[in-house]
Formats: structure tokens, sequence, C-alpha cells
């Protein structure tokens, strides 16, 4: 019984961050991405106080060498090495989705961020280390693989008249979504992958030019996240 216990917790606080009355929630330990390429991870942060709480988010990297980026954003709030946001949740809630973005410069990249989710209101910080990772490898690239799924992201990425997504799915897994969102957060278009079926094709001349993320979800669960870019 002390060892599963002891199993237990281990497993708990690798997906979570815990300190006082703020949880990091869903904050992967890894990115990676290819050369002038993004990938883009989510995560949210909990109050499970009874007062308005406000978290501020600094990290210490931005430029690196190649070209490459990191970037972390709420809402349409980015934050940079020298430029922390602060989020204010109220009590007993949670955040949006935080999107973290690295952007793959012009060469291979291995480095580590570091992340402090500083508690404003009594002064306590949760710290998050990050392995971050750009290579050569070919994005026609895997958005998502576990098991029997596999989802390639979008190409040609940035799109001018369509956006193609070429997936494997299982005719067991159902309601598998693919939700497109613009920089707001707002929901533009959800398109179902159905396991009958190995390519998705949206039509982005329909869509002003600009930025977008889409995320992939099965039964309504977020497996992830990345940007696609429309052109005109």
């Amino acid at each position: 019984m002390k060892v599963f216990l002891t199993l237990l917790f281990s497993i708990i606080f690798t997906t979570t961050l815990w300190s006082q009355d703020i949880l990091v929630k869903d904050l992967d330990d890894e990115i990676i991405t290819s050369f002038q390429k993004t990938t883009t991870k989510t995560f949210k942060i909990q109050n499970f106080s009874n007062t308005e709480k406000s978290i501020r988010i600094k990290q210490n990297i931005d430029k690196i060498q190649g070209g490459t980026t990191f970037v972390i954003c709420y809402d349409d709030n980015c934050s940079k090495k020298n430029q922390p946001i602060i989020i204010k949740l109220p009590a007993n809630s949670i955040s949006n989705e935080i999107k973290i973005m690295l952007n793959g410069g012009l060469s291979n990249f291995n480095s580590t961020a570091y992340l402090e989710f500083i508690d404003l209101n009594i002064d306590n910080t949760v710290k998050k280390e990050i392995s971050l990772k750009v290579t050569e490898k070919n994005t026609k690239d895997i958005f998502f693989e576990k098991g029997d799924i596999v989802v390639n992201s979008f190409f040609p990425n940035p799109a001018v008249k369509n956006a193609i997504m070429e997936y494997k799915i299982s005719s067991y897994e159902s309601e598998a979504k693919i939700t497109l969102q613009n920089v707001l957060g707002s929901i533009v278009s959800t398109y179902e992958l159905s396991p009958d079926q190995n390519k998705l094709n949206i039509n982005t001349e329909d869509l002003n030019p600009g930025v977008y993320f889409y995320t992939l979800s099965i039964k309504d669960e977020g497996l992830a996240t990345r940007k696609l870019i429309v052109k005109k």
C-alpha cells in the first residue's frame, strides 16, 4: 500500500504543480519543433481559494540562437524574457488556455526554459523547467500520436486556398474533432475526424488572413494545439 501511494502521488505531481491556493495544470516537460515551424502547447492555472488571485508568469528566455523564439501568451497578451504577464483569477476559478509557443529558427537547438508562477497575494512561487528542442525533422510532421491515433499537422502552412490534415484514427475511437480558433480564443469552426476517412481539407479562402490555432480533441479532451497561418 505504501508503494502504491508513493507511485500515485508521483503520477499526480508530474502533470500538475501545486503551491498554496493555485494549481498549474497540464504543463508539459518538453517542447519539440523543427526549422521555421511553430509548436504550441497549452496549460491552465486554477485558483481554488475563496479570494481573487493575481498570478505573475516569468520566464528566463525569449530570443535564441538561429532565430528561435519562445513566447507565452494569454488572450492577446504575450510574455517575453523581461516582460512577465499577470493573470487575474476570480475566486474558485480556472483560467482560459495559456499558450506556450516555440518558434523554430534555422539551426538545431537544445536548452531549458525556467518558468516562475508567482502568487502576488501571498508572495509564493511555483517553478517549472521545460526542455526546448529544435530539430531539422521535416514537418509535414506529426501533430499528435498515441496508440492507434496518428494526426499530422496542417499543410501547407501558411495556407492560401486550403489546408490539409492527414490522419489515422481507429474505428473504435469516437468524437475526434479539430477546433479552429482565432487569436482571441473565439471558435471559428469545428471539423469532425471520421475514422472512415484519412484526410481533412478545409477551405481557407473563407477565412480572414491572420493567425489561427487548431486543437485536436477526443471526447472533448483537448490533446494538442498548433498554429495555422492564413494568407491571401
